[in-house]
């Protein structure tokens, strides 16, 4: 069960996921949601008072909704799957709405605690937080990720010959595309002036936070910053293999699928190493403990020049990306599970 069942995001990917692989352990399971894309099926959340009180409840936490209430208050025998939530104040001045959200489903989040049988958390991050608020039995189970859907089409955007710096998230105030501009404004004026910066992920058009970034890039005369919006999944793999590095300043993520996506393509990454970028970068790519627009450009500059050092990068993210294999994650998942609902 879960609030927004969404086509193509984590949460919904994990979602199907999950259901699939029940279905093929020879479980009945159906998905239940609130609101669902009109790619996507599932069964209204109410008719979950249908189910026997024998059934088990996998719960996908990521934000304030109603679905929270009706989980917290009919829900037998649940196993919450945490996601995080992102902090209001990364929407304050940008989104009331969103800022609202997020607070609601932080201050109820305590709540289940002491009402869940188990709590799965998508990285350590993740978890630590389940444990602050005093969930007794947790685990990590990362994303069962299918990398196969991805590939590269041969179709490289903006193959012009210029450096491409690339991000891949949705248009939000905690992904700090305000920082990867001002980065990129050094990087390009500095250390490589044929460079563009190309951010992949939806938008909202009238939004405040993206006017903001138009203003911020306008103001420093930069040309060479492209919006793409969103990109299906047949045609995101020809910008991973199009690019030459891949730059994640974010704040606040749970656990940021796209920096293992980028290491699916041998693209080295620099990134801020806070929240749940820590752990899934482990000790692989580039990473910084603190931001600093003049160090970062720099760190890319020597990421892209230096042979070596790209060479060994590199492979520290190939090592990375297979400790979170398909058939790695889906035993994990699955033993967590079975440790549950056998016990």
């Amino acid at each position: 069960m879960l609030p927004n069942f969404w086509y193509g995001d984590a949460i919904g990917n994990t979602v199907v996921e999950f259901n699939r692989l029940l279905r093929s352990w020879g479980y009945e399971s159906d998905i239940f949601a609130d609101v669902v894309h009109p790619k996507l099926t599932a069964r209204d959340y109410r008719e979950y008072e249908k189910e026997p009180d024998g059934s088990w409840l996998i719960y996908h936490y990521s934000t304030g909704s109603p679905v929270n209430w009706y989980a917290l208050e009919h829900g037998r025998n649940v196993i919450l799957m945490y996601h995080n939530i992102t902090p209001a104040e990364f929407f304050d001045g940008y989104d009331r709405e969103a800022a609202q959200r997020c607070q609601e489903g932080r201050e109820l989040l305590g709540l289940f605690a002491g009402r869940v049988k188990f709590a799965m958390a998508g990285s350590a991050y993740n978890e630590d937080e389940l444990k602050t608020l005093g969930f007794a039995r947790t685990a990590v189970v990362p994303y069962i990720l299918d990398f196969d859907r991805m590939t590269d089409s041969g179709n490289h955007y903006y193959n012009d010959g210029k450096t491409n710096i690339l991000f891949v998230g949705r248009v939000a105030p905690n992904k700090r595309h305000e920082d990867l501009i001002t980065t990129f404004h050094h990087y390009k004026r500095h250390l490589d002036p044929d460079s563009r910066l190309i951010m992949v992920g939806g938008y909202d058009p009238n939004g405040l936070y993206y006017r903001s970034l138009k203003n911020l890039a306008a103001g420093l005369d930069l040309s060479d910053v492209i919006f793409t919006g969103p990109v299906a999944d047949e045609a995101l793999g020809g910008y991973f293999a199009g690019a030459s590095l891949f730059l994640c300043l974010s704040r606040h993520e749970g656990f940021c699928i796209p920096l293992l996506e980028a290491m699916k393509f041998g693209l080295p990454v620099v990134a801020l190493k806070q929240t749940g970028v820590a752990y899934t970068m482990g000790n692989s790519g580039v990473t910084v403990d603190r931001f600093n627009p003049l160090e970062v450009a720099e760190l890319m500059w020597e990421v892209k020049n230096d042979p070596a050092l790209k060479t060994r990068v590199v492979e520290s993210q190939r090592e990375r990306f297979e400790y979170f294999g398909r058939q790695k994650m889906t035993d994990n998942f699955k033993n967590t599970l079975m440790s549950v609902i056998g016990g």
